[in-house]
């Protein structure tokens, strides 16, 4: 990654501070469940997927959750490819799928909680349209990895 894609990162992640945009901070939010609008089958069966549309709900993601089923995981999806910056802040454990153009580019696996800011940012190798997060250790339960198909649907 570049100095430059570095740089942009660390502003998209910074935009997405919800103590930025919110009188409440992100530790007093109540989690936020979404509904299961997508699936993305493998193998092995389908993942749920909630989608967030709105600024605050990528924010949020799922920040204040338990861990993930097996069968459930977000969807964050974006128009173009962009370098984009992820953080654990009070979330489970959590896979990160990281796709472009309908292939798994990356998978950040069991990334662990972040209880106090700031947190590490985790950044993919290159610009992405999609990231899925997973249950920490379901990628590579069913085989997730760099080159996967990864064409979620909607329901």
């Amino acid at each position: 990654m570049t100095n430059k894609q570095r740089q942009l990162a660390t502003l998209f992640s910074a935009s997405l501070c919800l103590s930025c945009i919110s009188a409440k901070p992100i530790n007093a939010t109540p989690a936020q469940y979404l509904p299961t609008e997508a699936r993305w089958c493998v193998a092995q069966g389908c993942i749920d997927l909630e989608i967030p549309k709105t600024y605050e709900q990528y924010v949020l993601g799922l920040s204040n959750r338990p861990a993930l089923g097996p069968w459930r995981g977000m969807w964050f999806r974006f128009a173009e490819p962009r370098v984009v910056a992820f953080n654990m802040y009070k979330c489970a454990p959590l896979d990160l799928v990281f796709i472009r153009n309908g292939k798994v580019v990356e998978v950040k696996a069991d990334q662990s909680p972040c209880l106090k800011l700031p947190c590490p940012q985790i950044i993919p190798i290159e610009p992405v349209d999609e990231v899925i997060e997973l249950e920490a250790g379901r990628a590579a339960a069913l085989g997730i990895k760099a080159g996967s198909p990864a064409i979620p649907k909607l329901d």
